[in-house]
């Protein structure tokens, strides 16, 4: 659920998980949760009460926006173009909720919808950023016939 999300989120931020292991991916579902929106608390707590947020990570947390990863599935596009605005475009990948039922009826369907978004943004977070996610390459899905 979002609120575990947005725990787990800062959990390893605040753990110093994401700073000693630059290179880890981590991609959070239900939009990372609340994590995007409440980052500038989050900040604010790192910046002016480090007795009450665990220091073990000396990076502060809004360094980490454009380093996580989340899915798409927000239900909101108004919350989507926020995630994607806090994000980035290069962050966000298609989320379903399979096998859950609280998914979209037709996944994607959101982003195609979105006048927010610009068509390139939309094509990302339907395709490109799950492949640069898994490091994989556009060729190995389709023939070069």
């Amino acid at each position: 659920m979002p609120t575990e999300t947005t725990m787990a989120a800062a959990s390893l931020i605040f753990g110093g998980v994401l700073e000693e292991f630059p290179k880890l991916k981590v991609c959070f579902s239900h939009g990372a949760g609340s994590f995007p929106y409440t980052c500038g608390r989050l900040q604010h707590g790192y910046d002016c009460r480090p007795d009450l947020c665990a220091t073990a990570c000396k990076t502060p947390p809004k360094d980490f926006l454009g380093r996580i990863w989340a899915d798409s599935l927000v239900h909101d596009k108004d919350c989507l173009s926020l995630l994607v605005n806090k994000l980035g475009g290069d962050r966000i990948v298609l989320g379903s909720d399979y096998p859950f039922p609280l998914g979209e009826d037709h996944p994607g369907q959101l982003i195609e919808e979105s006048d927010l978004l610009e068509a390139s943004v939309k094509r990302k977070l339907l395709f490109d950023n799950a492949l640069d996610f898994l490091s994989l390459q556009p060729s190995q899905f389709h023939s070069s016939e």
